[in-house]
């Protein structure tokens, strides 16, 4: 069995090779130069129009009167309305980026054979983990900068950050690291199991649209187990955009128990598998 220290250490080693290369190396600066140009084009053409439409008092009073004034009339509380289209945008869209960003966690050593030098001196455990905590350094990474420039928008919208901006930014970079948390350990285990990127995309995109398709017709014919679509990875994304504050940790306990459930299946597939 492995030393908990060891595996520790090795985790925060992986996981600073993966900070690495998103700052020091090409590929890295690459990836954060198309993340910029994404975000400029979603700041430029969509949160700055939607945050100047759902300001409008008009367009409140129009949406609560369709909506009702609870649900997701609660965006109207955010402190600032670029914060609330960020929320927004950001539960819909990061999961399915997250499967792409993050599916080649395992792949690119399992082809070029480093994955057997590795093992020699970390535990499998340790490789798993790490290079997970990595991705989602990474991801953390990328969610504070895109925060950053929708802050910067509505500052300069608002003539300044309150403390109530900085309280809403940090509690959507909370969420939305909880939100990715359950997708990104799913991506351990596809990336464990195959020796490419695109095939693990593939599969993982096969294996939740199956999944789903079969509870659905499971449901159609036993609506007593409804309830189980809920423990699907991203099933709390609906309810938290409902929300808002600190009030959103009330679904944390599911990913971090999807996390915990997906991480051990991919510990356990790099161990069972030839190196």
């Amino acid at each position: 069995m492995a030393n908990p220290l060891s595996t520790i250490q090795q985790c925060r080693l992986y996981a600073g090779f993966e900070l690495q290369r998103l700052w020091l190396t090409r590929r890295g600066l690459m990836t954060l130069a198309a993340t910029a140009v994404i975000w400029f084009f979603l700041l430029r053409y969509a949160i700055a129009p939607a945050s100047d439409l759902i300001s409008a008092d008009g367009f409140q009073q129009f949406f609560r009167d369709v909506f009702g004034s609870g649900g997701l009339t609660q965006l109207f509380s955010w402190p600032a309305p670029e914060l609330a289209v960020y929320w927004v945008l950001s539960l819909l869209i990061l999961p399915t980026f997250c499967l792409f960003f993050t599916a080649n966690q395992l792949c690119s050593d399992l082809e070029r054979g480093t994955l057997r030098f590795l093992a020699l001196r970390s535990s499998r455990a340790g490789i798993v983990l790490g290079r997970f905590c990595g991705q989602m350094l990474v991801q953390g990474s990328l969610i504070l900068l895109t925060l950053a420039a929708t802050l910067s928008l509505a500052a300069w919208r608002e003539g300044g950050i309150s403390l109530a901006m900085l309280t809403a930014a940090i509690v959507i970079a909370v969420n939305l690291l909880l939100v990715l948390l359950p997708f990104t350990a799913l991506m351990s285990c596809f990336s464990a199991m195959v020796r490419s990127a695109r095939l693990a995309v593939s599969l993982a995109i096969v294996s939740l649209g199956l999944v789903f398709a079969l509870l659905s017709w499971f449901i159609f014919y036993f609506p007593d187990y409804l309830f189980v679509m809920g423990y699907l990875p991203g099933t709390q994304v609906l309810q938290l955009i409902q929300l808002q504050g600190w009030i959103t940790l009330q679904h944390a306990l599911l990913p971090l128990a999807q996390t915990a459930v997906l991480l051990t299946a991919a510990t356990l597939l790099l161990k069972r598998r030839m190196l």
